[in-house]
């Protein structure tokens, strides 16, 4: 996750067949947290492949599968269903199939009937976890310097995008952008006025890709990073070039450049559609050979490419 989540944010995905255990569930829990049903492990698989839920209350029996057998395949399946944090709910107190539910990699475990005062504060409970993992993963996530993300979550975060789009059948860009002459700026003007460059360029990025889906990273060195969701190389494209002028309207003095008396960045887009015939690499790759036709080309621009 790039953003830390307000715990009344938080998805759950209610698997359960009972009307009435449904009802009592939803009762205890509306308003604090988003709330899905699904009344068969068809719907719920569904659900789960659509949209991100962080805690799923899975009963044991249902009319076309077994808890233990849907909590497996989605423990499995990370690249389809995420991994969100599973808790059984079930009228068997039996050790056995608590262990079995723990052993497969469930949270958690809540006997029926349901008693509201309980279902709350184990939720609470696994959300006040949920929330410290975010925040002690956050902060490794984070470039000490610039403050953006760092290479280890872009390299998440494009994975998770990759997988989105694959399943949404939607398009995804990636823009790789490296400050032009860098090494002769922090030559002339000082290390100390390099980091502040840098920092004064991903402020700028920040300002400039402001969705939530758009994701920022300092790539490396002088090198950022963005991956923007559901946009295609018009619109990518249209959106970068918006971030370069945005960069030389800062106006940070740059005399070693031969391109401007300004800071600016060459950068390379690449766009594309996941499917099973490519992959993340690819993508990479072919935005970094487009980031290179832009500074054989005079830097100073962006330069489009489509992964086929």
């Amino acid at each position: 996750m790039s953003a830390l989540i307000n715990e009344q944010l938080y998805n759950i995905l209610i698997v359960e067949d009972d009307p009435v255990n449904i009802d009592i569930i939803v009762d205890a829990l509306t308003g604090r947290y988003r709330l899905f049903v699904a009344k068969s492990r068809a719907k719920a698989l569904e659900i789960l492949s659509h949209k991100e839920m962080h805690f799923v209350l899975l009963d044991v029996g249902l009319p076309d599968g077994n808890g233990f057998e849907i909590c497996h395949t989605v423990i499995e399946n990370e690249q389809n269903y995420g991994l969100p944090a599973i808790i059984f709910m079930t009228g068997m107190d039996n050790p056995a199939d608590e262990a079995r539910g723990i052993e497969l990699g469930a949270r958690d475990y809540i006997t029926k009937p349901i008693n509201n005062v309980v279902l709350r504060a184990r939720i609470k409970l696994q959300a006040q976890m949920l929330r410290q993992t975010e925040l002690l993963s956050n902060l490794a996530r984070i470039d000490g310097l610039t403050e953006v993300n760092n290479r280890r979550a872009f390299d998440d975060q494009l994975r998770i995008e990759w997988n989105r789009c694959m399943r949404e059948e939607q398009s995804v860009s990636l823009c790789l952008l490296d400050i032009d002459f860098f090494k002769q700026y922090n030559d002339r003007y000082g290390h100390p006025a390099g980091d502040e460059c840098l920092k004064a360029v991903a402020q700028s990025l920040s300002a400039t890709f402001k969705r939530s889906s758009d994701f920022i990273a300092r790539y490396g060195g002088e090198e950022f990073a963005v991956i923007i969701y559901n946009s295609d190389t018009e619109i990518a494209e249209r959106l970068v070039n918006n971030a370069l002028d945005a960069v030389q309207a800062m106006c940070i003095e740059h005399k070693s450049s031969t391109v401007s008396d300004y800071l600016s960045f060459s950068a390379g887009i690449c766009s594309t559609i996941p499917d099973e015939l490519v992959d993340t690499d690819d993508l990479i790759r072919c935005a970094d050979t487009a980031l290179y036709e832009a500074k054989a080309r005079g830097r100073a621009r962006v330069i489009s490419n489509e992964l086929e």
